[in-house]
């Protein structure tokens, strides 16, 4: 249905534009094919003046045909012309906005200033079972259930160097430090 309607519109543009009235008001037919006329063979060719490069930078004036000065300007660098796309607005920024700028340099600021050591443990500890003397100790990493034996790595970053009591030891590999996570007491 929608092809028929598409195809109708199309018709009738077709036909008002071969039947548009011309200024008179009388109907136009299709355009007649003209030929033009060739110039005289004593009128002399227009004459170009060759463009020199400016010997400066500022903007250099060429003598062209006809009396018509042309202009030539150096070439401004795709740099000193800056984007072209930005946003741009008459109204002034947002208070919010400056102070979320202000509040980024803070904490780029803090980060820069704060000493280099291992992120946060991303274990969350879930439970133990012991099986003949063999203690193995469950933890949720990134939503991912592991099961860890101390001096076993894990996620390779982490390396379970030693359990006693309530707390386990982690060494984190990268940079060879000792974390500690306080399980808790457990049924």
């Amino acid at each position: 249905m929608r092809k028929i309607v598409i195809g109708a519109a199309a018709v009738a543009t077709l036909l008002a534009a071969w039947f548009a009235p011309d200024q008179d008001g009388g109907v136009v037919g299709p355009a007649a094919a003209t030929t033009r006329e060739a110039a005289p063979a004593s009128a002399a060719p227009a004459q170009v003046a060759p463009a020199t490069p400016p010997a400066d930078t500022a903007a250099a004036t060429v003598p062209g045909a006809d009396g018509i000065d042309l202009q030539i300007h150096p070439r401004v660098a795709d740099d000193e012309m800056g984007n072209v796309f930005a946003k741009q607005s008459w109204a002034p920024e947002t208070p919010k906005k400056i102070m979320m700028d202000q509040a980024q340099a803070q904490q780029a600021a803090q980060q820069a200033s704060a000493p280099a050591g291992p992120p946060a443990l991303p274990f969350q500890f879930m439970g133990r079972f012991t099986d003949e003397g063999k203690t193995a100790y469950f933890l949720q990493v990134d939503g991912q259930n592991v099961v860890a034996h101390p001096g076993e790595k894990v996620n390779d970053s982490y390396l379970l160097d030693s359990v006693s009591g309530n707390t386990m030891n982690f060494v984190y590999l990268p940079l060879n430090q000792k974390q500690t996570l306080v399980v808790g007491d457990t049924n």
